[in-house]
């Protein structure tokens, strides 16, 4: 063998490696790395999807809690405003009413108005309003006060009290203050904090029926006290009847058609019975006895009863007769007399006369 030909074989090139890639040898760690890469991509895309959707949902939540809050506050002061209204209609037109019926609207509209201020203060506002809430709840409250004093203020007119305008008037406070006060302490407030709150779609309600409504101008309020006055339908029926008459001591009945023996005792006294035959209740009912002796003297003594209900019955006794001697054994005249009332046309029962015989006993 030749030298060169065994050197020339030995130092032959040796043949390159393919480098196409279905020879090429994967690197595991950095197979590792893109795997981790792809894996923690996922996982941020999942966090921050997490984190997009928590947010969402917690500006949902957000949002629906100003929204049912303030639902909650328009729906009080648009059924608030509507009481408005119909007592602007009470005062305009007030005999289009019965007695019956104006008292029953007026006591409705303070029990609503009451109910109102109930429904308002039980409000769950968030936290960001608590305070605005109080001054809503509480305006609510004072304007429930404010029907229930026009309400009080209206029956003493309905029971012929005289009633000056200016102060039907003083009560307008009530009625228009809880609205300026809302305006500056409840609804400036609460936008401010909704746009702070990042709160685009949600609309704090207005409250201004009472501040621009007229319903306690002085002028109209007259007008109406002086029109529910010369009313007769709003006067209602007044009236009051004697129904009897009972000597004290002894309980004895006297009547119209007898003489009636009565002791002339130092403690003689009359209970006189009235009755209240209207439809309206009556206050200090006067009721006056006169005793007209033989010899033409007379003594007159009376009593007042406080109050007595449409259809009731009341009693007041009248005493302190001092007997003369002269009069004793002889008969002697009693007139009683109840009422008459304020208004009162029907006049022929409220008098009862009656024939007593004074004896000692």
């Amino acid at each position: 063998m030749d030298f060169f030909d065994d050197d020339a074989t030995s130092q032959a090139p040796v043949r390159e490696r393919s480098s196409s890639p279905s020879r090429r040898r994967s690197n595991p760690r950095r197979t590792r790395i893109q795997r981790i890469l792809i894996l923690a991509a996922i996982l941020f895309i999942i966090v921050f999807a997490l984190a997009w959707w928590a947010r969402s949902c917690q500006q949902s939540r957000k949002v629906a809690s100003y929204r049912t809050y303030f639902e909650g506050v328009a729906a009080a002061i648009s059924d608030s405003a509507a009481l408005g209204k119909q007592l602007d209609q009470i005062v305009a037109s007030p005999t289009k009413f019965s007695r019956k019926e104006l008292t029953a609207k007026l006591a409705e509209l303070s029990a609503k108005q009451n109910e109102i201020a109930v429904r308002a203060d039980r409000l769950e506002p968030p936290d960001t309003l608590s305070s605005e809430q109080s001054v809503f709840a509480e305006g609510m409250k004072v304007r429930a006060d404010g029907y229930k004093l026009f309400e009080t203020t209206m029956l003493g007119t309905l029971g012929k009290k005289k009633v000056n305008p200016a102060k039907l008037a003083a009560l307008a406070g009530y009625f228009s203050g809880p609205d300026a006060y809302y305006t500056s302490r409840v609804y400036l407030p609460a936008r401010n904090t909704l746009s702070q709150q990042g709160v685009t779609d949600v609309l704090v309600p207005t409250a201004t029926f009472y501040l621009n409504a007229k319903t306690f101008d002085t002028a109209r309020l007259e007008q109406m006290l002086n029109s529910m006055g010369s009313s007769t339908k709003l006067a209602g029926i007044h009236g009051v009847g004697l129904i009897s008459v009972t000597a004290q001591p002894g309980d004895i009945a006297l009547t119209k058609a007898a003489t009636t023996d009565v002791p002339a005792s130092a403690g003689l006294s009359f209970d006189v019975k009235v009755q209240n035959q209207g439809d309206v209740a009556e206050e200090n009912v006067a009721v006056t006895a006169e005793l007209k002796l033989p010899g033409g003297s007379v003594l007159t003594k009376g009593g007042t009863i406080a109050t007595i209900a449409s259809g009731q019955t009341q009693t007041v006794t009248i005493q302190g007769f001092a007997i003369p001697a002269e009069a004793l054994s002889k008969v002697s005249t009693l007139t009683v007399t109840a009422g008459p009332v304020p208004g009162e046309r029907v006049k022929t029962n409220n008098v009862g006369q009656f024939k007593i015989l004074l004896q000692l006993q």
